[in-house]
């Protein structure tokens, strides 16, 4: 079991307080496993290990998010290809843009968790991240894009010590071949440190917007949950390369079904991982 899959419901408490009057005389109390309340669920302490199966569900459960409204998904997910596309026209904007990941994705979090918990959504709903939790949303989206900037950086210098090494070479095909090595080494770093990038900020946004959690402690927190299931993360990564085959058959139009689909997965997975249940099975 898994996401939405023994996650039947999150129920949505209020803020009321309750105050009680000390007793010197009453016995400590302990949790058996710390938890930390909230408006939408209880946050484990540390995130919860997966079975390698899980990572096949959290897909499966994000489709029933998905097929809830097909149509206004794609059309929030056409109008946030739509924004960075429109933003990558601009020179140096287009860079910057990966700032606002964390906002618009904290916003896409907010809309799983109304078709999750009320049975819909509005489009809106995709810029929730403007309205709620702002500041903390774009402290990550800095951090995200500091990272995005090293890598860049760290890219850059192993290009620019290839080609001085072509450089004093006399051509030909050792110097061509050393260019090839410098693109390839290049992209092989990116790729490499794209892994923990995506680690820190692949929970954060829904962590921030659900569950108020600060932005770095967030990002921590995203890190070692997807740390903890490298397994079902492994599954799910074939499973969803396999959907990516498949939607880019029909001349790719099905990439209009798989992308919010796996960008729907994201909130059953986080359920998985970071959300306590209940002895019932049930969401706390």
């Amino acid at each position: 079991m898994s996401g939405l899959g023994y996650h039947a419901r999150l129920l949505i408490e209020g803020s009321g307080k309750v105050t009680e009057q000390a007793n010197p005389f009453q016995p400590p109390r302990a949790e058996i496993e710390p938890i930390v309340e909230s408006g939408s669920g209880s946050l484990l302490e540390a995130p919860r290990s997966a079975p390698a199966g899980n990572g096949m569900q959290w897909i499966s459960d994000g489709w029933v998010l998905f097929k809830g409204n097909i149509g206004l998904w794609i059309l929030m997910f056409v109008t946030l290809g739509a924004i960075f596309i429109a933003a990558s026209l601009i020179p140096f904007l287009g860079f910057l843009a990966s700032g606002l990941f964390p906002i618009l994705m904290g916003g896409w979090m907010l809309a799983c968790h109304r078709q999750h918990t009320e049975g819909e959504f509005r489009f809106e709903d995709l810029f929730a991240g403007f309205r709620e939790h702002f500041k903390p949303l774009a402290i990550a989206g800095l951090v995200y894009l500091g990272a995005n900037l090293v890598m860049m950086l760290i890219a850059g210098v192993l290009m620019a010590i290839m080609i001085g090494s072509m450089a004093v070479m006399d051509g030909g095909d050792m110097a061509l071949a050393t260019l090839s090595l410098g693109f390839l080494l290049a992209m092989l770093v990116i790729m490499a440190l794209m892994i923990p990038v995506l680690m820190l900020i692949w929970f954060a946004p829904a962590l921030i917007i659900l569950q108020e959690v600060a932005p770095v402690e967030a990002m921590k927190m995203s890190f070692f949950g997807c740390l903890r299931n490298i397994i079902p993360f492994l599954v799910y990564g074939l499973v969803g390369m396999g959907l990516f085959i498949v939607g880019a058959i029909p001349l790719f139009l099905g990439w209009l079904l798989v992308y919010p689909l796996l960008m729907c997965s994201i909130y059953p997975a986080y359920l998985d991982i970071f959300i306590a249940e209940d002895v019932d099975g049930s969401e706390h």
